[in-house]
Parts: structure tokens; sequence; C-alpha cells
């Protein structure tokens, strides 16, 4: 772009804002503009109510809009950065719109914060402006990553005897789009109900937001299907199979969904479901239905505007339904059905591909622990990483934001003037947006147009659709960008190729359900060269063992235990010797010379390490398992990958401050582990003749040995004194087990549940050793006596926090239906919100949103306000977190690398 087609653009950007300000204060001046409402909003008070609320977008918008008469827009988009914490980003503040995993949400409020700024540079423009430079999106190379050699993997498992069964509902989808196989509608729905019911409540702990995107209701709605208890068991009656795919993961935003239904009776099943389609078609007055064929095929549509019905059913063979919200995305899956394309073209179905032909011979078709299958294909994964839907994407976030600030700019008329508005023209003369939205850099990046919603509240583009419901991707690819577009896709592109280095995986994921637990299992196949996973690989790697093997005392609450590869470990000359050495150092007697210790290591203790977490009550509130999480995901490369070692260290120093903690270790020759801490002894006790002084705090060092309770066995005890504080570690042998423990009664109890055990293996009993992998997690809920009040005392204070969070949007819609004359029932509110917003707000403890005298506040009926906040103990036993920690019997997560790559289980247990 040239320099005086810049300025030019600049300048005209500088005209159209500046120029709504002056058409503003003229109409206010000549009358034109209604007078405000008691309900009206000053800069000081939403600034005020900022303070409360910084993450509120809506707030955000209402006092940036505030701000332009005054010229205070950069002050309050920085105080707005300041309080939100966002000094992070660039320097040019340009949001990362290639971010794999970033939420529509946090997007738009980046986005909106950028667009209202005084000196905010324009991240769009006209896609037909002559001055921009494009580039034709064909010519932009994806991931250049190679491919798996699935040919030769696939013969390889042959010649093993493993042949693939693949289900005749994968024969019926397009290779580059995801594929989720259920043997059931009972399964699917059961899955849908866990993944709803988990993210809302359980997830919403470690994001504090109290809020639910409804997806599965939404998407059910949009294609004329209903779930209700009645019809579940007619479903189970006539239906075999049940899948959906679609191009891409952007369910928030828009996607095409796409359902196929394997058919027992087609006939009564058609009934039904024609049934659905037609009460769909009268639920709206404005849905219309429409015929037509695709390849000769009928098909049958009932659509609404807004897309919230947008259902297109076919029936390509008597035992295939098929139901689409998009029909593009129909014409791909009967096309593969068909085997053909309008050009007579054959469409390549996933089911015939031979990677997902491998992955069914490593996760085979009617497993016992297969209920559903989550496919994501090498081809799928190219595709949303891909220049064309990563770029039609980033536009169509672009516009997205355009339509939630008209939004947010119609809420804010309502609430100044007490009526809605007429036109995009009226909020920019009203000074209820920075300017006319559709005109200059407020113009939709693809030249859609953009006009308010027949009731006045949202807004709608030509191109892009509506917000709640945008157009999918599939429908509206680009085939050109700008210059600059093309080259953040390449940035973009170059960060993701390093990352994965050399092999593009899928990702399959099978799912168990069942009364009793839920089940996830995923496999990540070898990636050579990737450090983490060759990290992984070398430093857990060798044959599996049992992993809950040692003694359990009836006060172990979490363990984490991993089967270190000792043999790669210690075969690593760089890595021995400089554990010998650190191990030397501390001898004064050169007792412990490196033969002795190489000798334990290799003969004495087991493979096995396991750092475990006692029942007791928390110092503070400190998410453990969340830090383990952290801890675990951090390797570094120790010739040629490995462990950190600073992990188990570190995880047992930190978690010991908190609650009782120990290390245990499986021995494999006691009376060389015996002779080992024999001579271990006098170094310990040599050390101890050695305070360290210097400064104004002495470490001093101890050692000396205990009696262990009931047997003539010692447990030694090392501390170290910093000041007035000591941190002491007691050890023993106890059994089958070397045991290293922040407090000496853990090591009693340790004995107790050794002798214990011995007695159940004298008379026959079966010892359960967990299960068999290179790395576990267990959380023993069963155990939760001391801690569990102060783990039910931080849910509740998580319910609280996240339910006080949705009442500044709540409050913020009620001064609007206030200001209107409108009846403000909490009900209109909460509905008027969830629209706004894009999103459903809900209190986690069921309390009730109410309506303050005062016609601006909502309070909960349970937490209070955010001025007067109240508390509960512990969450109410009939809200979905209390009625989830009442089944929540377990979680066990496992580790294990085979030859055909990493599996992952993941098992929650159900009472």
């Amino acid at each position: 772009m040239s320099r005086s087609s810049l300025f030019v653009g600049l300048a005209a950007g500088v005209f159209l804002f500046g120029g709504a300000e002056v058409r503003a204060d003229q109409k206010a001046a000549a009358g034109k503009t209604p007078p405000k409402t008691a309900q009206a909003w000053t800069l000081d008070e939403a600034l005020s109510q900022i303070t409360l609320n910084p993450d509120n977008v809506y707030l955000q918008y209402v006092a940036l809009q505030l701000a332009r008469p005054e010229k205070r827009v950069n002050e309050v988009a920085g105080r707005i950065e300041r309080l939100t914490r966002q000094r992070g980003r660039p320097a040019d503040r340009q949001v990362d719109l290639f971010a794999l995993f970033t939420g529509a949400l946090a997007v738009q409020e980046s986005l909106q914060l950028d667009t209202m700024r005084a000196d905010a540079p324009g991240l769009t423009g006209h896609i037909g402006d002559p001055a921009r430079e494009t580039v034709p999106v064909a010519e932009l190379k994806g991931p250049t990553i190679k491919s798996h050699p699935w040919g030769k993997m696939l013969a390889a498992q042959a010649v093993a005897g493993k042949k693939p069964e693949v289900s005749p509902l994968a024969m019926c989808v397009p290779d580059d789009q995801y594929f989720a196989l259920f043997h059931s509608i009972g399964k699917l729905l059961e899955a849908a109900e866990v993944g709803d019911l988990w993210g809302a409540h359980v997830l919403s702990q470690a994001s504090g937001s109290a809020k639910t995107q409804r997806t599965s209701d939404r998407l059910k709605t949009q294609l004329a299907i209903q779930t209700d208890p009645i019809t579940r068991p007619f479903y189970d009656m006539v239906v075999d199979e049940v899948a959906f795919t679609g191009s891409d993961l952007y369910f928030r935003e828009g996607t095409d969904v796409t359902m196929l239904f394997a058919l027992k009776q087609p006939k009564v099943f058609k009934v039904r479901m024609d049934g659905f389609l037609a009460a769909a078609e009268k639920s709206r007055p404005d849905a219309v239905r429409s015929t037509g064929k695709i390849l000769g095929i009928d098909y049958v549509a009932v659509t609404s505007p807004d897309r919230a019905i947008h259902a297109f059913s076919a029936y390509p063979r008597p035992d295939l339904h098929v139901r689409s919200n998009s029909k593009a995305a129909l014409e791909r899956v009967l096309s593969v059905v068909a085997g053909r394309t309008g050009d007579q073209q054959a469409s390549k179905p996933l089911g015939a591909s031979t990677e997902f032909k491998y992955i069914r011979t490593i996760m085979p078709r009617g497993a016992k622990e297969e209920d559903g299958l989550i496919y994501l294909s090498d081809p799928f994964i190219r595709r949303i990483v891909g220049p064309e839907l990563k770029l039609t994407e980033r536009r169509r976030m672009l516009c997205y934001n355009h339509l939630r600030m008209i939004g947010h700019a119609a809420m804010l008329y309502r609430t100044q003037f007490g009526k809605r508005p007429e036109s995009l023209e009226q909020l920019a003369e009203s000074g209820c947006s920075p300017a006319v939205f559709g005109r200059g850099k407020l113009s939709c990046p693809c030249g859609g147009t953009y006009k308010l919603s027949a009731d006045g509240t949202s807004a709608v583009c030509s191109h892009h659709g509506h917000a709640g419901e945008l157009v999918p991707c599939s429908e509206i690819s680009v085939g050109r960008v700008t210059k600059k577009e093309a080259e953040q896709y390449n940035e973009f592109l170059e960060g993701y190729n390093q990352y994965w280095r050399t092999y593009f995986d899928p990702i399959a994921v099978r799912l168990q359900l069942t009364p009793k637990q839920y089940s996830a299992e995923t496999i990540i196949l070898p990636l050579l060269d990737n450090s983490i996973y060759t990290g992984m690989a070398m430093s857990l790697g060798g044959e599996t063992e049992p992993l809950d093997g040692l003694p359990v005392p009836k006060r172990n609450i979490f363990s984490m235990v991993v089967r270190l590869n000792k043999e790669g470990l210690l075969g690593n000359e760089k890595m021995l010797h400089g554990l010998l050495d650190g191990l030397n150092r501390a001898s004064f007697d050169r007792q412990l010379d490196a033969a002795t210790i190489e000798q334990v290591l290799r003969r004495g203790v087991g493979n096995q390490l396991g750092l475990h977490i006692y029942d007791a009550s928390p110092m503070f509130d400190f998410n453990l398992t969340g830090f383990l999480g952290d801890l675990t995901g951090r390797f570094r490369s120790v010739g040629g990958g490995g462990l950190s070692g600073e992990m188990i260290p570190i995880s047992f120093l930190v978690a010991s401050l908190n609650t009782p903690v120990y290390l245990a270790v499986p021995v494999d020759d006691p009376q060389l582990v015996d002779k080992f801490l024999n001579k271990l002894d006098a170094t310990l006790a040599g050390l101890a003749r050695h305070p360290q002084r210097g400064g104004w705090l002495n470490l001093d060092h101890d050692f000396y040995k205990v009696p262990l309770e009931g047997s003539d066995a010692r447990v030694r005890c090392y501390s170290v004194r910093f000041g007035p504080v000591k941190w002491r570690l007691f050890f023993a042998r106890i059994g089958d087990g070397l045991y290293v423990a922040s407090k000496r009664f853990i090591l009693d109890d340790l004995a107790a549940a050794q002798k214990e055990r011995s007695q159940a293996a004298a008379r026959g009993e079966k010892i359960d050793r967990g299960p068999s992998a290179h790395a576990m997690v267990r959380v023993r809920p069963e155990h939760w006596n001391k801690v569990l009040p102060t783990f039910r005392l931080g849910w509740a204070e998580s319910s609280r926090q996240s339910c006080l969070d949705n009442l500044g949007s709540l409050s913020n819609v009620a001064r609007a239906v206030t200001a209107s004359g409108k009846q403000a029932t909490p009900e209109v509110i909460h509905r008027q919100a969830d629209l706004l917003h894009g999103v459903h707000f809900f209190c986690p403890d069921g309390g009730r949103y109410e309506l303050g005298p005062d016609g601006k506040q909502i309070t909960c009926s349970v937490h209070g306000s955010a001025l007067a906040p109240r508390q509960q103990a512990a969450p109410a036993a009939e809200s979905p977190m209390g009625r989830l920690m009442q089944q929540f019997a377990g979680l066990t997560a496992t580790l294990t690398f085979l030859e055909d790559g990493l599996h992952a289980v993941v098992t929650i247990d159900r009472k």
C-alpha cells in the first residue's frame, strides 16, 4: 500500500469518527435526539461499575463510547487494560486471530477495545478497495508437515493379523471432516449431557465463569430434532448407529453440523422425524419450508432468517437419514453417499482411507471400551489450520465483533433514550456508536452490509449472518485476502510447523459411558522429532507395571506415580555421572562411593517413583493438582530428552508446606537398600555436625533415628533449619517400599497398611495393584475427611465469584428494559441478556436472579450482590455441582507408551 493511500484512508477514518461526533452534537442542539431517561449512563457511573466488573464487554463499550465526546477514549481504554491485566499484548494492540484455542468472547473483547480507540489503526477494510493489494488464497501454502506412512503401517497390522472393521456411516463422511460415531442415540445424548454438565459446573471452577453456551440444545433446535425423555426409547428402537460430522470446530460462533442415522425401522423413523420438522415450521411464523434435489436426491428444508432453525433433511437410502444445518454441508455428505459430485467426480469417504482403517486396527470397532468414537483426521486437521479456513474465520471474527458492538450500541440507546433505535445512522447520530457501522473501518471485511434486526436489539450482516448464529465458514470461504493478512497467516504457519516438527497427527478419542463410570481414551501416534514426545518416551518408556502396588494408607487422597525408564536414564552417562557427583559431594566419609550408589539405583530400588498427598486440613488453599499438572507438562532436554530433574523435589517441597506428603519407591532388594541406608547414616550424621554460618539466617542440619511404631525398625529423620524455621524429612524402608515423608505419622500408617496387606496375602486374598501403565494420577475422594470442608468452601467460593460476575451483565440489561417502560421481570431481563452476550448466565448454586427496586441492579437470592456478597460453606446439595460431587467416586488417569503410540485414559468413577 502506498503512503498516499494510507494517508487518505486514515484521514477518511478520522473524518468519519469526528463527523459522527459533530453530527451528534448538532442533532442534540436541534432537539432531534430524544431526552435521556432516569436510567441513562454517565461516564463516571460506567467507570465505577467497571471497577466491580472489569471483564464485562458491554460495560467496556459503554465507558469507551461515553468517553468519546470528552476525548478520553485512550485514557479509558488504558484503564480497562490495566483492570483486565492485558499489558502483555503486542505494541500494535492487534489480537491474535489465528490462535488455535482462543474463545470467541475473549477475541471479541480485545477486538472491541482495539476498534474503539481514538488511534485505532483499523483492523479491516473492504476487500474491494483498489488501494489494497490482494493475494489469492489458493496460492498460500498450508502445513508442510508430512503424514505418517499409513499404507506401510496398515500393511504391518495386516501381517500381525489385525484387520479393520469400518462402520457404514464412516463411508458416508468426507475424509477432511471430523467424525463422531455413537452406537446409540442414548449414548450420544448422555455424552452431550455429561459434557454440558461437567463443562458448565466443573470446568467453571477453574475458569471462574458461570456461563454456558448451550451448544447441544442450540444445535438440536436448529436441526429440528427433539430428544425429550419420551422420545429416547423410540430412537433406540429404530436407530442402529448415529454419527455427526462437520468441516470445522467453531461451535460457538456457528458451524456446519450434519447428522447421519443408520436405521433399523426406516418407515417408523421417517414419520417421527418428519413430524419434528413440521413442528419446527409451526414454531416460528417466519420459518419457511422449501424442497429441492441434490444429485437426484430429494431434500426438505425448514429455515428461519436468523438460522435458529436451519434444517435440511434427506433420505439418500431407505436405511440412511441425513440431516444438516447447512445446504453446502448436506451436498458434501450426499456426494460421498452417491460416490460423485455435480461434476461426476468421486468423493473420498473417511472409511475408505488407509489412515482411518489403521486407527480401526488399534481401536477396533465393537470393543467393549467403545460407546462412541470421535475422530479428527489428518486431512481435517490440515484443513482447520490451512489458509482458507483460518483466513475465512479471521474475517468472520472481525465481522462478529462489529455485530456484537452494534448490539451493545442498541442496548445503550435503549438505556439512554427509553426506546429502540430505528437505524444504524441513528445510533451514530445519538452518540451510541463510534460511527455508522458498515462504513469505513467499521465495514464488513468481506463487503457485506449491516442492518438492525427487526426488533432493533441486534444486527445482521448480509454476508456473515447473525451474531447468535453466524453463517458457517464452509459457505463463505474467502478467495482473496490482503497482503497483510497473507503475511499474518504465514507467520502463524511458521510457528505451527515448528511445533509439530515431523508428523501431522490425527486425534482419536473413544468414550465409554456406564452407570458406574465414564472413560475417555485417546492415542497419540509417535512423533519422532518432537522434543516433548521423545522426552516423555525416553523417561517413561520400557515395560509397563502396575502403578498402585505399594500399600495405600486410608488417608491417601492423591497419588501421582511414574514408571521411570531406569535402564535408559542410567544408560545416559552424562546424567548418571551428574547424579553420582551430586550425591558424593555430600559424603564426608566417602562411604557413599559411586559404585555403591549406582548399585542401589540399578538393583536395590524399582523403577517407580510416586508422590502422595495426605488428608489433612491445609494451611492455605492451593490448587495442588493443577500445579502438579503444570509441572508434569514441563520437560527439558537432558542428553536427548528427559523429565525435569526439579519436578519431584519442587512438588514435594511445595506440597509439604501445605499438607502431609510422602514419596514412595518400590524396593527390589531389601538387603541392598538396608546396606545403603546404613552407609547413608554416617554421611548424614557427619553433615549434621557441619552447620553453615553466615548472614542473618543460619543453615543448620540435624540427623537422628526414632523407633517405628509397632516395629523394631527405626525411622531416620533429617532436618534443615533456616533461622527459626525447621523442615524435617522422615524416611525408612517398610516392607517392599522405601518412603520419604514430611510427617512421621505417615510412616506409622504405612507400616500398619503393610502389615494389613501381608495378612491379607497370607489369607489368599487378591491384592489390587492398580492399572499397568507408565504414569498414573489417582484421586481418592473416599478418603476426603479433614480436607473436605476446605474443598467444599473453595468450590462454594468459586461459585459465588462466578455468580457475582454475572450480575453486572444482567443489571446492564435491567437498566435498558426499565428505561424503555417495559415490564422488567427477571425472566425478560435474563432472556435479553443471553441474546446480548450470546451465552446463558446461571447461578452455580441454583440461586434466582432478582431485580432491585431501583430497576438498575440484579442480585442473587443465594450470593447477594458484588457490594454485599453472601457466602455458603459448601455448594448447595441440590445444585449441579453438589450433585456431581455426591456422585464422584474417584478419578484415575494413565499414560502408556506402546508401539503404536501414547495411550491416555481418564476414568471417572461414579457412585
